[in-house]
């Protein structure tokens, strides 16, 4: 395993054994559906599957459920196994780290996977940085990441320092309160469209240091990815701001 010198954050060191072994059910079940209403598999597995590439790059990889459904649905569509699959797995906590390859390669022995202990939002290690990745995914990410909306999205200018000319980044993120897009800009709605117990829940996982999104703002994710990239799509559904963005800008990524 690859490493930098990292930090854990309050959010990322949650992820232990345990709670992985809880994570699918309680975070990608659970949760998704319930809590924040936008199921993983209506919204966030067609996404991720869509847009999973031969090389592919996953920062903030929770239990590698991601990639190891979207190399299962691919080779079913297509009636056989990709044989130069490449996954390069990202993200500040070892536990995470290694459950995510071992799910993989326990389903996919011949996927090639490295694994990175780094902070996506700050420039990525340098063995990320020599043939560039077609596609890339930052899934349920963002929101445990710590400080202010435009320090978090640092982390698109990182990614797209790693994607080829026409590389893709898709990804998803929990917001702190419920916004609604009105004349081409987000704006909040009212707090009792949020819901008394999403309420509850995300201030407890506020205090608890689990999510750091009280004050993230969508408007602010979505500028930066334009930033960013040539051709951003990105949409709310129930309490998560869905984004794919396309074609990372020659000339930011000089300026990198």
């Amino acid at each position: 395993m690859a490493a930098t010198a990292t930090t854990l954050t309050r959010g990322t060191k949650q992820y232990t054994p345990l709670l992985l072994s809880l994570y699918d059910a309680v975070v990608l079940g659970f949760s998704t559906s319930f809590i924040w209403r936008c199921p993983t598999r209506k919204f966030l597995l067609p996404m991720f599957v869509e847009n999973f590439s031969e090389r592919h790059l996953d920062v903030g990889v929770g239990t590698g459920y991601f990639p190891t459904e979207a190399i299962s649905r691919i080779a079913l569509s297509q009636g056989v196994m990709r044989t130069n699959q490449h996954l390069s797995l990202v993200d500040l906590n070892p536990n995470a780290l290694e459950s995510a390859k071992r799910r993989v390669n326990s389903k996919h022995s011949n996927v090639d996977v490295c694994c990175v202990l780094a902070d996506a939002a700050n420039p990525l290690p340098t063995q990320l940085q020599g043939i560039p990745y077609d596609s890339a995914s930052c899934s349920l990410l963002l929101h445990c990441m710590p400080g202010p909306t435009a320090a978090k999205s640092r982390a698109f200018k990182s990614i797209a320092h790693v994607l080829s000319r026409d590389g893709v980044l898709v990804g998803s993120t929990v917001l702190g309160k419920a916004w609604e897009k009105v004349d081409g800009r987000y704006v909040p709605k009212p707090d009792i469209e949020t819901g008394r117990f999403t309420s509850s829940i995300l201030g407890l996982y506020n205090r608890k240091g689990i999510f750091d999104n009280c004050g993230d703002d969508p408007q602010v994710f979505e500028d930066a990815l334009r930033d960013e990239f040539e051709h951003v799509e990105a949409r709310i559904v129930g309490m998560v701001f869905l984004f794919k963005a396309k074609g990372p800008r020659r000339d930011r990524v000089a300026e990198k």
